[in-house]
């Protein structure tokens, strides 16, 4: 299935469409047809399970673009929900391996859009007018992930990304036993 999201095929599964139980598939879209050779991805980069695990756990189970955790509703569309997927730091074309460094965990969403951007990337000027509006609390932070190059997740948002992975019973009664436990 992974193998055919690149060729232009859509295929939801459980996370993506709420109505689907967890071992169905819904195909949306048929992308390129795969089985005739000329369509068949030259090269086609195969990132290893275990790297693929790697990656997710190092970017806490969430998108590195937007925060938002697999399963979760997006804040601005709360019928649509996030599946994570991995993107490519830098685009295939630009010679972008499938080694945990050349990777990153992002929803489906925004692979999509990062994939499709043309000349609307913002420009600095943009990002900075954006940045001097910030107090400055929030400027020592950026700062901060800036020279990092990543934004740490706190203890919670850690949690967060842990529990989003558990199955929906199990997260029902975790979320009752945190409550148990804070009324105690």
């Amino acid at each position: 299935m992974r193998d055919l999201r690149p060729a232009g095929w859509d295929i939801k599964t459980y996370r993506d469409k709420p109505s689907l139980q967890p071992e169905e598939l819904f195909l949306e879209k048929i992308g390129s047809p795969v089985w005739e050779k000329e369509y068949r991805a030259a090269g086609l980069r195969q990132i290893s399970a275990k790297t693929r695990r790697y990656v997710y756990e190092r970017d806490g189970h969430m998108c590195r673009r937007c925060g938002v955790s697999a399963g979760e509703a997006y804040p601005d569309d709360v019928s649509a929900h996030a599946r994570l997927t991995l993107g490519h730091v830098n685009p295939h074309k630009s010679g972008s391996g499938s080694h945990a460094e050349d990777l990153i965990t992002e929803c489906a969403r925004c692979n999509e859009t990062v994939k499709h951007l043309t000349g609307t990337q913002m420009t600095k000027g943009q990002v900075w007018d954006r940045v001097k509006e910030l107090p400055a609390r929030h400027k020592r932070d950026l700062l901060v992930w800036m020279k990092a190059d990543c934004r740490p997740l706190s203890e919670a948002e850690k949690a967060w990304g842990m529990y989003r992975q558990l199955p929906a019973v199990v997260r029902e009664e975790l979320e009752r036993d945190l409550e148990a436990l804070m009324r105690s």
